[in-house]
C-alpha cells in the first residue's frame, strides 16, 4: 500500500512541476494583454499600430497553457467545484467515496474521451504545419497540442486521487501515517 502512496506523490510532484509553467503563463498573459491594451491606445494616439495579431493570438495562446496545465493543478489542490451543500454532513470516509464514485465514473471516462478526440487534431495539425488565418498570427499545432497533454495530466492527477482514496478506504492508518495526519478529518485538506 505504502508503494502505491509514493506512485500518487510522484505523479502529484510532476503535476505540481508543470503548475510552476502555468503560474507563469499567468503572468505572461496578463503582460502581454496589458501591452495589447496600451498599444492600442498609444498607438491610435501617435498614428502607429503598436499591437499586432501575433500578441493577440499569443495572449490567447497563454491563457490555453494556463487553463490546460492548471486543470490538473487545481484538482490537486481541491480547488474544483463541489457539492459542498451535501457535503458538510458527511464522514471523512463517505467523501473519499463519494470521491471515488466520481473519478471512477466522471473524470476517468470524460479525460480519456477528450485525449482520444483530442489528438487526431492536433497531430493532423503538426502534419500540415496549421497556422492561423490571420495575418501575422501564430502556429496553431502546438496550441492543439495543449489540449491532449492537459486532460492527460488531469487524468494522471485523478489516478493520484484515485489512489489516495483507496489507500484510504482500505487502511486509513497507513494512509495517515504515511501523510503524518492525526485524525481522518485531516485528511482532507
Amino acid at each position: 500500500m505504502k508503494g502505491w502512496l509514493v506512485l500518487s506523490n510522484r505523479l502529484e510532484t510532476l503535476v505540481k512541476l508543470l503548475a510552476v509553467i502555468s503560474r507563469w503563463a499567468v503572468l505572461m498573459m496578463l503582460a502581454v494583454g496589458f501591452w495589447n491594451v496600451v498599444g492600442r491606445y498609444v498607438g491610435a494616439a501617435i498614428g502607429y499600430n503598436l499591437s499586432s495579431n501575433r500578441l493577440i493570438e499569443g495572449q490567447w495562446y497563454l491563457f490555453d497553457l494556463f487553463f490546460l496545465l492548471g486543470l490538473s493543478w487545481t484538482l490537486q489542490r481541491k480547488g474544483h467545484v463541489r457539492v459542498d451543500v451535501l457535503q458538510t454532513s458527511w464522514s471523512p470516509r463517505q467523501k473519499r467515496r463519494m470521491d471515488l464514485v466520481g473519478i471512477c465514473f466522471l473524470l476517468i471516462p470524460f479525460a480519456v474521451l477528450v485525449i482520444v478526440l483530442s489528438i487526431q487534431p492536433a497531430l493532423h495539425s503538426w502534419s500540415i504545419g496549421e497556422l492561423s488565418p490571420d495575418p501575422n498570427g501564430l502556429p496553431r499545432y502546438w496550441v492543439k497540442s495543449l489540449v491532449p497533454l492537459g486532460f492527460f495530466l488531469l487524468l494522471l492527477q485523478g489516478l493520484a486521487e484515485l489512489i489516495k482514496s483507496l489507500v484510504f478506504l482500505r487502511d486509513s492508518s497507513i494512509f495517515l501515517k504515511f501523510y503524518g495526519l492525526k485524525n481522518e478529518e485531516d485528511s482532507l485538506g
